[in-house]
């Protein structure tokens, strides 16, 4: 990460932008914040565009309201069981 000290020298946006193309860039203001700017990845820039989507999170609202129909532990259990009856069938 570079950093860039505003109350030191002067960069206008476009310098900070380019410089921030090829590595995570942080900006100590002239009153002394700091800002982190960094390119986005393809991931992140899907995530906001899937925020965006009004269809995608009617989708997932629509799915959080569903409720499991048998529990992973309940399933693994009946199997484990099921397994057990069959081996315990066949031995006889």
């Amino acid at each position: 990460m570079i950093t860039y000290d505003l109350r030191k020298q002067y960069l206008t946006l476009e310098d900070v932008l380019k410089r921030a193309a090829d590595a995570s860039v942080q900006i100590i203001t002239r009153d002394g914040q700091s800002f982190l700017v960094e390119p986005l990845d393809a991931f992140d820039q899907e995530v906001a565009a899937l925020r965006q989507s009004k269809n995608f999170m009617t989708f997932l609202a629509e799915r959080a309201q569903e409720q499991a129909s048998i529990p992973l532990d309940d399933l693994d259990r009946e199997i484990n069981e099921r397994l057990a009856q069959e081996m315990g069938g066949a031995e006889k």
